[in-house]
């Protein structure tokens, strides 16, 4: 009898040893699921706040193009932006990875449980991601905003409000009037506006137009102004513009207007992509 007891005793022991290593694997699993923020090099560059990823950084001839062309951009960005809503920006921290799976090149981050539901760090929350090095360097060269892009986002979450009624409705004017719908791209293909897929979208991508260069038409903020004279004028006030020339051919398109891949990626529900 005392032996059965000891049997059992050591059957008992050695299946909570077991489960508990079954938990201990699965909390190992769990942590591991993402890489923790003490695996990135934090850096300033242009007044802004870098996590370049150490496996990046192993690649010294890669890491150094992104960085150079990064400080490119935001070099840029500094010169286009009001000071208020620069300093906006600057609050918005970049991170970059060598190649992260899930993101084809960047990408805004409003939710930190968007992230913890998809194993990815909540800390990249209200950050811009380079998530893939090598397609930075690429897709630039027909997307040389691309950085301004993801910052408006941030600007359109954090400052502005993803519920922007002005946004919104210029949006839905845009869509109603099916301007957008064939648009001459910058490789000469004529495509529906990437700025057509959501007001989010819409604000980023003429946000580029109205600072900068994109992709699609419109370019540059004067035709920015003749094509879509609602969202310049929305534009030049939320972005701290002090004179945006009022364009004369608003009020006429207002009465008309209703108030209600292409090459860029397809977006999760909760980033805000670069294309």
């Amino acid at each position: 009898m005392l032996l059965v007891e000891a049997f059992m005793k050591r059957a008992i022991s050695f299946s909570i040893l077991l489960a508990c290593g079954f938990l201990l694997l699965l909390t190992s699993s769990k942590a591991e699921a993402y890489d923790t923020t003490d695996k990135y090099e934090v850096r300033k560059l242009e007044g802004w706040g870098l996590r370049i990823h150490k496996d990046l950084l192993l690649n010294t001839n890669l890491s150094q193009q992104v960085v150079r062309l990064l400080e490119f951009q935001l070099y840029q960005i500094t010169r286009a932006v009001p000071s208020p809503a620069l300093t906006k920006l600057r609050e918005v921290p970049i991170w970059i990875e060598l190649n992260d799976p899930k993101f084809p090149c960047m990408c805004y981050h409003p939710s930190p449980d968007w992230l913890r539901e998809h194993d990815m760090n909540p800390e990249k929350a209200c950050g811009v991601e380079i998530a893939n090095a090598k397609n930075f360097l690429t897709w630039t060269k027909e997307q040389p905003w691309m950085v301004l892009h993801e910052m408006a986002h941030s600007y359109h979450h954090r400052v502005l409000g993803y519920d922007n009624a002005e946004i919104k409705s210029a949006f839905d004017a845009a869509v109603a009037s099916r301007k957008y719908e064939s648009i001459m791209h910058i490789n000469g293909q004529i495509l529906r506006h990437y700025a057509l897929s959501n007001d989010q979208e819409y604000f980023a991508e003429s946000t580029e137009a109205y600072f900068g260069v994109n992709d699609f038409y419109p370019f540059v903020r004067s035709e920015l102004k003749q094509q879509d004279p609602r969202i310049y004028e929305i534009l030049g006030k939320v972005w701290g513009i002090e004179k945006a020339e009022p364009s004369s051919k608003l009020a006429s398109d207002e009465r008309k207007e209703p108030s209600v891949s292409n090459g860029k990626q397809a977006r999760p529900p909760e980033a805000n992509p670069a294309r």
